[in-house]
């Protein structure tokens, strides 16, 4: 009995340690209709690499993508845009510059998306912040912001996965909720 309540204590403390290392933060736009989105596009990412250890631009976008196959969302690559836009438009965002990209990316969004998630990062020397931001693609306005900062997320690829894997499910949880509370309304 000693053995099962002594690691009962021992659970609760990894429990509440862990929980207490990252700090989550949710908003929720009054008005949004979470449940509407359908398809997420990844957007290009605020994200400068500061050490050789963290993850290239390029490799970055895909982590933000490779962590969406936890979500239920279909959510649209930034590749899989940036194709789009090229052969409707005959515009290649990729060769563009950051600003001008961005302007052409949000121009034609709507016709391929419902949502459009943006990730800024900051890298700083202590702890790493993450901005996550789902934009309405016909007004550009916030539907959904979740920032997390934590000491535990270190600068490499699998702790970038990991804040973007909580993200998405986190985001999902959200959207759930919308829905059950928009059914409770009815």
């Amino acid at each position: 009995m000693k053995k099962i309540l002594c690691s009962l204590i021992m659970l609760a403390a990894l429990l509440i340690s862990t929980t207490a290392l990252a700090a989550y933060k949710e908003t929720l736009t009054e008005g949004a209709d979470l449940g509407a989105i359908k398809r997420l596009a990844v957007a290009l990412p605020d994200y400068y690499r500061t050490e050789i250890v963290e993850p290239e631009f390029d490799d970055f976008i895909q982590i933000i993508f490779d962590a969406s196959k936890s979500s239920r969302l279909y959510v649209i690559s930034y590749d899989e845009i940036a194709a789009s836009i090229q052969r409707d438009t005959g515009v290649d965002i990729k060769a563009l510059d950051a600003v001008e990209s961005r302007r052409v990316y949000e121009e034609n969004i709507s016709k391929y998306a419902d949502a459009a998630l943006r990730v800024s990062v900051a890298n700083n020397p202590k702890k790493v912040q993450f901005l996550f931001e789902v934009q309405n693609v016909t007004d550009g306005e916030p539907l959904y912001i979740l920032t997390t900062q934590s000491g535990s997320i270190g600068k490499n690829s699998k702790d970038y996965l990991k804040a973007c894997e909580e993200f998405y499910s986190r985001f999902g949880s959200a959207i759930d909720k919308y829905l059950k509370d928009a059914k409770k309304k009815k």
